[in-house]
């Protein structure tokens, strides 16, 4: 007999010990009409909390409505003077929030809350790899491939950006391209949008007499969007090139724009994206070089996709014979890890 009680003590202090911490985690909302709302608070901005509770999908309520706040995880919370804090949502005393921050409680009131936001992780990143190949036997013999791959990546503070471009073309055995494009930049996050930086690129294509470009710069940018559906940068630096066209080396300064924008649709399924350069070489002829790659990208099965795009380089200054654009439409696969 006593063993039986003490098996179902046992069982009940197991069920008890399984179920209380996802009561005591959740985080809650105490609403002035006397309303409880639990769940997992994601984000305050502006007049709004937003909740996701267990029975139903996210919404967002009053801050003027609510009277007290709870939540275990650390947000950065921006007050209505500009202070900028970590702290965790400790329930309201009286009229009064309480913060923990840094475990020690500060009293505001819930006006002053003007911005809480999960803190960044310290480590993200995201990468592609497209491979575009078209080949043509007949009339014409021709054969095309151009292999690009791109990353993005942050620890904490510091933001490293490359591409690497690899370009071939042949029409009847006769190579017509043969371009190698390497980019790097690195970032430099300050508080708030904006950034400093520095980038380096290498480039050749024998087919249009260019020999090598090198060009070394510093920058300034600004992120204009940076969240889970929206990227937008623009950056403006100055820098130097040195390189040789036609078989005539020159170097001098150089003023740089970079463009990088995506945004993606229906959950991540599609993505568009739009990224551009612009370098104007102040010494030769004073070439315009402009570069930018257009397209889509569909989602086919896990991280594979198909990418369609449109890649579009123009020089103002060409070497003698050959044209000042160079348009290509790029369909393949590619994949995101």
């Amino acid at each position: 007999m006593h063993l039986l009680i003490a098996k179902r003590a046992s069982a009940a202090l197991l069920l008890a010990a399984t179920l209380l911490p996802g009561l005591v985690l959740a985080d809650q909302l105490v609403m002035k009409n006397g309303d409880v709302i639990s769940g997992d608070i994601s984000s305050i901005d502006g007049d709004k909390v937003s909740i996701k509770p267990a029975y139903a999908d996210e919404f967002a309520v009053n801050l003027a409505d609510v009277a007290s706040i709870e939540a275990d995880q650390v947000f950065d919370v921006v007050l209505d003077d500009g202070r900028e804090v970590e702290a965790r949502f400790a329930g309201a005393s009286g009229e009064q929030q309480t913060l923990l921050v840094e475990e020690q409680p500060m009293a505001v009131a819930m006006a002053q809350i003007k911005i809480a936001e999960p803190p960044e992780p310290y480590y993200e990143r995201v990468s592609h790899v497209d491979l575009n190949m078209t080949l043509r036997d007949g009339n014409t013999d021709s054969r095309n491939s151009l292999l690009f791959a791109d990353t993005r990546m942050r620890f904490g503070v510091h933001r490293h950006l490359a591409d690497l471009t690899i370009a071939r073309e042949e029409t009847d055995g006769i190579s017509t391209k043969k371009q190698d494009l390497l980019r790097y930049e690195y970032n430099w996050l300050l508080d708030g949008p904006w950034y400093l930086g520095a980038t380096a690129s290498y480039e050749r294509d024998p087919i249009k007499e260019l020999d090598h470009r090198y060009t070394l710069g510093a920058l300034v940018g600004r992120d204009i969007f940076n969240d889970d559906t929206h990227f937008l940068t623009v950056s403006l630096g100055a820098g130097w090139s040195d390189e040789e066209l036609a078989m005539v080396s020159d170097s001098g300064a150089v003023g740089l724009w970079k463009l990088i924008y995506e945004h993606k649709f229906r959950g991540g399924d599609l993505a568009f994206f739009h990224n551009h350069t612009f370098n104007q070489q102040f010494y030769g002829n004073d070439n315009g070089i402009f570069k930018s790659n257009t397209g889509f990208r569909f989602d086919i099965v896990a991280n594979v996709y198909t990418a369609v795009g449109l890649r579009y380089d123009y020089e103002t200054e060409p070497a003698p014979g050959a044209k000042s654009y160079d348009t290509t439409l790029t369909i393949g696969v590619g994949s995101e890890f």
